[in-house]
């Protein structure tokens, strides 16, 4: 077996290659990457707005700003899919957007765009990618200049507790550094992340994510041409007995972190292979 040291070294190697970036710090929650990723926004942006989708995002980020006295902006969206002309707007007195890869984990977001408005705007990009982590076009550092996500229960690269933060920058890095030091993980974790790194489920969900679809055709799927690893769709009772029939597991919506709309989340991502 390689040495803790090794192991690390490795992990890091395979992390940065999967989030495009040559910086990658790995911590114990997801939640502890998010909160670093505004630290380093506040640190080294200081305009005083964070923006978030008002649907289709995760609860850190309505929690974490209030921290660092950032003002909390909702960009309007599609269902969770950022609307690029409000985003345009409000990016100008922004220090960061943050928004997940697949809003809500089911529809794939127009990452370059708002990539590129971002960087006219001033604005840092901050990539929620726990869904994404390992997809040839999201979890992207050529677009993203902060990258995080959750190896924990029910993601895609499933290690039960763990997650990640990435960048280019030297200086992001280095005003993080400190902070880094709170959110270590234990030394087993680099054993186990990387088995689950070579398990990762996201093309399996992504591929099951059309079958459902197409199963679907007769109710109303929000998103339905979009790529994503839940199925999103307007509330049926007909689709809540397809879900009992398949044992798929389900949440119902409203809910902040799916969509704003009374639906059915069918979550093909808590699935096991």
């Amino acid at each position: 077996m390689e040495d803790i040291e090794t192991l690390n070294k490795d992990i890091d190697e395979v992390m940065k290659k999967l989030c495009r970036h040559d910086y990658v710090h790995l911590t114990d929650r997801g939640n502890s990457a998010i909160f670093l990723a505004m630290h380093i926004a506040k640190k080294t942006n200081p305009k005083q707005d964070i923006l978030i989708p008002d649907q289709g995002g995760w609860f850190s980020y309505k929690g974490y700003p209030h921290f660092f006295d950032l003002n909390i902006v909702e960009v309007k969206t599609n269902y969770g899919v950022i609307d690029l002309d409000d985003l345009k707007e409000k990016a100008k007195n922004a220090s960061a957007i943050i928004f997940s890869s697949f809003a809500g984990y089911f529809a794939e977001q127009p990452l370059d765009k708002i990539s590129n408005i971002c960087k006219e705007a001033g604005c840092l990009v901050i990539e929620d990618a726990s869904g994404a982590i390992g997809d040839a076009i999201l979890c992207n550092g050529k677009y993203s200049d902060i990258i995080v996500g959750s190896f924990g229960k029910w993601k895609p690269v499933e290690c039960g507790y763990g997650g990640w933060i990435s960048m280019n920058s030297k200086e992001f890095f280095g005003v993080a550094k400190d902070a880094m030091s709170i959110t270590k993980v234990h030394p087993q974790f680099y054993n186990e992340i990387g088995d689950a790194l070579k398990k990762n489920k996201m093309n399996k969900l992504l591929a099951l994510q059309i079958q459902v679809k197409e199963e679907l055709k007769d109710f109303e799927v929000l998103h339905r041409e979009k790529r994503g690893l839940n199925v999103v769709v307007k509330f049926d009772p007909g689709v809540l007995e397809y879900c009992q029939e398949k044992n798929y597991p389900y949440v119902l919506c409203p809910s902040y972190i799916r969509v704003n709309e009374k639906a059915i989340s069918i979550e093909l991502k808590r699935l096991n292979f």
